[in-house]
């Protein structure tokens, strides 16, 4: 089956046995300097907290990233939520690579609030409505784009009726800044013949928007760049009372014109 091939060969850069972690960590994560990773992950934690601010976490939610890697961004969002008055259940780390789920163990154990599931990048084997937020954050841009379509399915099969997703990918805005990286041309032959590399994919605001109605999720919230990341539910979200909405639609226009 051709898109079984693919995602064997898009995987298959970020699970070699005989890497150490460190190179592992230089690797990845687009040059970043070791000493800054942790910082990286709070980055990316704030921005999922604060883009999306009506959407708050109980205590005791029970937490997935897909795509965890070596972990950074899971302990960077154990901490964000403390720091906003949140204790967490737990947070599972899911990967195809498991590999680099080894890594992540040798990190982070003893926390137990850190569990990591390998998975066959198509069935989470979890059950149905047993989870508060899944998040993935650059990661999901290597994956060929049905695997990612599937994703959405199992996303919405996976959360509770009050849980919801952040998800960060690529956009073609980017596309330009990329080309000077690496070539559009190097790009295609990479995917075209699994060379084996970081693959890229793009969305648009448009094409996620259509997908994920598609899907099933009743709120959509798409904030849109050469980053795109977006908040989904199956069910419409009660806006907390002090929520200030006009405030939020003055940041977010987009918002107030209809993209969500």
């Amino acid at each position: 089956m051709q898109t079984e091939n693919d995602l064997s060969a898009a995987a298959k850069v970020w699970n070699d046995p005989n890497e150490s972690l460190e190179s592992v960590n230089r690797r990845i994560h687009d040059g970043v300097p070791l000493e800054g990773l942790t910082a990286r992950g709070r980055s990316y934690v704030d921005q999922i907290f604060g883009l999306f601010p009506y959407a708050r976490l109980k205590d005791g939610a029970s937490l997935m990233e897909i795509g965890s890697g070596v972990g950074y961004i899971m302990e960077a969002m154990d901490k964000g939520a403390c720091g906003r008055g949140i204790t967490l259940g737990k947070i599972i780390g899911l990967d195809v690579a498991e590999h680099m789920l080894e890594r992540a163990k040798s990190r982070l154990s003893g926390n137990p609030l850190f569990s990591f599931m390998h998975y066959d990048g198509l069935l989470v084997p979890l059950p149905d409505r047993s989870l508060d937020l899944i998040y993935s954050v650059a990661c999901l841009q290597h994956v060929p784009k049905p695997y990612v379509y599937n994703l959405f399915l199992e996303i919405r099969r996976l959360l509770k009726s009050d849980g919801y997703a952040v998800i960060h990918l690529l956009g073609f805005k980017l596309l330009p800044n990329q080309e000077k990286s690496f070539p559009w041309r190097d790009e295609i032959r990479q995917q075209i013949c699994r060379i084996e590399g970081h693959w890229h994919h793009f969305y648009s605001a448009e094409e996620l928007h259509h997908v994920l109605q598609a899907s099933g999720f009743k709120h959509i919230d798409i904030r849109d760049g050469e980053s795109i990341w977006f908040l989904v539910r199956s069910n419409e979200f009660a806006i907390p009372a002090d929520f200030k909405l006009d405030r939020y639609h003055e940041l977010h226009p987009d918002v107030a014109a209809g993209g969500r």
